[in-house]
């Protein structure tokens, strides 16, 4: 086991102590969470070096992410979105230690809901978002187009 101690600037707020993010509008900001304001972080971590991946039994599937919603093998029947063939979604476990890489289950949500870091690193997405809410939103699932979210995936993936 090795261990790395060190004080570092605040990876969440980037050392200012604060925390502007989706959920908080322009010009508001709150406290950071994992600096508690000071933009410095005491980081202390034991690990053991990495040697090679290991296996998981008992996974059969993987998937990007659930949504929010509880995942698993074979239909299951969604609330509000409809019955999802899981067994069709995501890759298998054999491709996966492959390299493969699953797709987004875009029936489960928007590009903002399942992968907003990507939504905001791209040019206009989230201003966009915000227009075509008729203005800004503060609870993804109650975006006007959320319902419509296949068009929102077409924009995302341009």
């Amino acid at each position: 086991m090795k261990k790395i101690e060190m004080t570092i600037e605040c990876p969440d707020c980037r050392g200012t102590g604060l925390y502007s993010g989706m959920g908080e509008g322009q010009g508001a900001a709150v406290i950071c969470h994992k600096c508690k304001g000071t933009g410095a972080y005491f980081y202390s971590y034991s690990y053991k070096e990495f040697t090679e991946r290991k296996k998981q039994k008992g996974i059969k599937r993987v998937y990007l992410a659930g949504g929010g919603y509880k995942i698993g093998l074979g239909k299951i029947n969604f609330t509000s979105i409809g019955e999802i063939d899981m067994d069709k979604e995501g890759i298998s476990y054999s491709e996966f230690l492959a390299g493969k890489k699953p797709s987004h289950i875009k029936k489960l949500g928007c590009p903002m809901l399942l992968d907003q870091d990507a939504c905001h690193n791209k040019e206009g997405f989230v201003k966009e978002c915000n227009i075509l809410n008729g203005g800004w939103f503060s609870q993804i699932t109650t975006c006007k187009k959320y319902q419509n979210k296949e068009k929102c995936w077409l924009r995302f993936e341009l």
